[in-house]
């Protein structure tokens, strides 16, 4: 066997620190010493980075690389690779275990078939558990033999056969793959499409007998009900082209990918089904989705049985009515009001479904327990004392999913205006992602609360919860009636308000809002260096795409575009901003966008345009940060209010947003929209 061979060993870790110690001690122990681990961290929020910092910091062995999240696995992967120096690639996730002489038995078999790629034995195991719930290669699978990768593509369709983690690349492989002729954006489980292109390119693949060990964990994001759980619908449509350019039509190999793309459809028609009600921000898109994957399929490559059970595939909304009375007969009724009540179905069903929610998760006394960021004092007998003032609490302290900052201001001032009209004293107990006290001060109204003065005794505070489905002047009075009854109601009462109401902009946002709030000294004086940066008058001009241009995740779903179409969208950004400029040539232009990729090319040979430096974040994705990492929201936020003009830019699929409205209203003047 020849010793001499690197083997880089490749590893994407997004949020993945408390792994890293254990496969690092994977490599370590290996028989086979002679690799390199290539580590990309995908814009992690956890301990991450010091880990690797200090992992490198000992072994040269190590490389390790930080970039921003890029919201899936393959291009911190890819990137791991090409920044590898290895003959031969190895790639392995930072949750996955290998025994001790798997690189050692896996170059062997390398060396010895002459293959251009070698997969494992691999054991799916249940991580709470240890039970192993499933074996690759299945049993009756010759793993002694060398295969052509061609004739391997039918044992991964339609379902896989053999196992692909942890397989052993040589170089040329990984490097030469590429999508033929497409530029398709990176979807959660595009492995599904490149392994098979891997296998189209090798010559020769061959089996070893080492383990890998792929852990299934509940913190698993394939064990969290998201609309990211539906992308493999993308790939089964990428999956089908390749295979038929491939084999053809009348080929078994499309047989397999038609009968992939049938039951995928049928589990995840099941899925959106009974989790309707989670995914509801999705609901176009995954019905879109889910209608384009139903599309593809050639009911002449099914069984009898499933033609029959499955109307021959030729009625769809028929078909989604019976998978509804099968798994959810309310998702057909919520379905056919929404097609015919849009208002009434916000108002039914959405509103009241997300205020028994959160009340029940809420509910007292167990939300003393819970309630993070709050403290109850324990008395020498072992019960509970807690405080009894009659406090209105606006609350933000990560118990709920609370939107993103101007969805809680707006929140916050409503609530303010209504203990204002009520005679209530008004405090905010916000911690979570971060210290609103951090970067807003009390200006005229003492609002800060300590810690001891909350109570969750259920014989001293009410839950007030009080969200907004529609922006409508009947729902903004609703609102405010809704308050002001239950701050009367329970005055002697403390009242813990969950809400983004927005009927103080039908009052005086501005003059409350400064009322509450001013910046923090520190916050201030980074405000007035970016004025002096700037240099003179400017305008603002906002941009939402959420993940349209592929570089921005955020609780509001949205599918990245394909990339000729990211290119057409920036470009039509580009030129509303030059027009701006010929209207405003005497001032520069501060873009706010959550999309970086879009403010670099607004900044390229462009002296008029400015983009406050900072990391561009959304509070609603609930992670603790540092100072740094939300600062430039407030920034962005008060340069906004300070701005001689505020735009908003919306092309096709771009997002609307109540960032610029709520900032530039604070400035006394109004947002335009620029729609193209």
């Amino acid at each position: 066997m020849d010793e001499t061979m690197l083997i880089s060993v490749v590893t994407p870790v997004y949020n993945g620190g408390r792994f890293l110690r254990d496969t690092y001690q994977c490599l370590c122990d290996q028989t086979y010493k002679n690799w390199e681990w290539v580590v990309v961290n995908d814009g992690s929020a956890d301990d991450t980075d010091a880990i690797m910092q200090a992992l490198s910091a000992s072994d040269a062995r190590i490389v390790y690389f930080h970039q921003k999240n890029s919201g899936s696995a393959k291009m911190p992967r890819d990137r791991a690779v090409y920044e590898s120096k290895g003959e031969v690639i190895l790639p392995l996730d930072a949750d996955d275990k290998i025994e001790a002489g798997y690189l050692r038995a896996m170059l062997c078999r390398m060396q010895e078939t002459d293959a251009a790629i070698v997969y494992p034995r691999m054991l799916f195991v249940d991580m709470p558990t240890g039970r192993v719930t499933e074996v690759l290669p299945v049993e009756d699978f010759d793993t002694k033999a060398v295969y052509r990768g061609r004739d391997l593509v039918g044992a991964t369709l339609p379902e896989w056969r053999i196992g692909c983690n942890g397989g052993l690349y040589r170089r040329k492989v990984w490097v030469n793959m590429s999508y033929p002729g497409r530029h398709e954006p990176v979807w959660m489980n595009s492995d599904e499409v490149d392994e098979r292109l891997y296998l189209l390119q090798a010559e020769r693949v061959a089996f070893s007998n080492a383990e890998y060990t792929y852990q299934n964990h509940p913190e698993s994001i394939t064990c969290r009900v998201s609309p990211r759980q539906f992308q493999p619908l993308k790939t089964c449509l990428q999956l089908q082209e390749i295979i038929e350019q491939e084999f053809g039509k009348e080929s078994s190999e499309y047989a397999g990918a038609n009968r992939k793309a049938f039951y995928t459809w049928r589990s995840l028609t099941a899925h959106y089904v009974r989790h309707y009600r989670e995914l509801s921000d999705a609901e176009g898109l995954l019905v879109a989705n889910l209608r384009q994957c139903f599309q593809s399929i050639d009911v002449h490559q099914l069984s009898a049985g499933e033609r029959i059970r499955f109307l021959n595939l030729c009625n769809y909304q028929l078909l989604f009515v019976l998978f509804c009375l099968k798994y959810s007969p309310r998702c057909l009724l919520e379905k056919a009001v929404l097609r015919l009540w849009p208002t009434a179905y916000r108002w039914l069903f959405i509103r009241r479904r997300m205020e028994r929610e959160l009340r029940q998760s809420l509910s007292f006394p167990e939300s003393a327990a819970t309630a993070p960021g709050t403290k109850n004092r324990e008395t020498h007998s072992g019960t509970t004392e807690d405080s009894n003032t009659p406090f209105v609490v606006c609350m933000h302290c990560g118990n709920v999913r609370s939107g993103g900052l101007v969805d809680r201001l707006r929140g916050i001032v409503s609530t303010y205006m209504a203990c204002r009209d009520t005679g209530r004293d008004f405090r905010i107990h916000f911690t979570h992602p971060f210290l609103l006290a951090d970067y807003l001060q009390p200006n005229k109204y003492d609002w800060q609360i300590d810690e001891h003065e909350l109570t969750f005794n259920p014989q001293q505070a009410d839950t007030l919860v009080c969200d907004t489905q529609t922006d409508t002047l009947w729902e903004r009075r609703y609102q405010r009636r809704k308050m002001h009854n239950v701050m009367e109601k329970h005055r002697n009462r403390q009242l813990h308000v969950y809400t983004n109401a927005n009927f103080c902009y039908d009052a005086d946002f501005a003059g409350a809002f400064h009322e509450l709030f001013k910046p923090t000294a520190r916050l201030a004086q980074h405000l007035d260096a970016i004025r002096q940066d700037v240099g003179g008058p400017y305008i603002t001009v906002s941009a939402r795409f959420c993940n349209l241009l592929d570089d921005f995740n955020e609780e509001t779903y949205n599918e990245p575009l394909p990339l000729a179409e990211q290119d057409a969208l920036i470009a039509s950004c580009l030129t509303q901003l030059a027009t701006l400029h010929r209207q405003h040539q005497d001032k520069r232009i501060i873009v706010c966008s959550d999309s970086t990729t879009f403010a670099e090319h607004a900044c390229m040979g462009r002296d008029y345009v400015y983009v406050i430096p900072g990391t561009v974040s959304h509070i609603g994705n609930d992670r603790r940060e540092s100072y740094e990492y939300y600062e430039k929201t407030f920034l962005d936020f008060f340069m906004i209010a300070r701005a001689d003009e505020a735009y908003l830019l919306r092309g096709p699929r771009m997002m609307g947003s109540g960032f610029p409205y709520a900032a530039a209203r604070l400035g006394g003047k109004t947002c335009k929209t620029i729609s193209f």
